[in-house]
């Protein structure tokens, strides 16, 4: 495979794993399947565009942060803010499907 598509790859699997994400995880977000999520991580599959997209959407990220060499330029401010904030509208939406299925119970 050609050496960005290593890079797309290396990205994606750094920037789930400081997400504490596993690779189900990513692919349900992302609408792609996990042998699939495994393929592109392993950069043995060229994702489309598309499938691109949907993962730098799930993740929070711009395509710029998807494509970088330097493993140190993905770790800025907004970025570990924007992982917060995934982590915080994860807790929300947890806590608020625990309390329907209590009421439903």
């Amino acid at each position: 495979m050609s050496e960005i598509v290593e890079i797309l790859g290396r990205n994606i699997r750094n920037f789930r794993k400081e997400s504490g994400w596993t690779q189900e995880k990513l692919a349900e977000k992302a609408g792609i399947s996990v042998p699939f999520m495994t393929q592109i991580e392993l950069a043995r599959k060229t994702p489309s565009l598309d499938v691109i997209e949907n993962i730098a959407k799930a993740l929070s990220v711009s395509y710029a942060q998807l494509f970088k060499t330097d493993v140190s330029e993905n770790k800025d401010i907004a970025y570990s803010l924007r992982l917060l904030e995934n982590d915080l509208v994860q807790a929300v939406s947890d806590k608020i499907h625990e309390r329907f299925e209590f009421i439903r119970l």
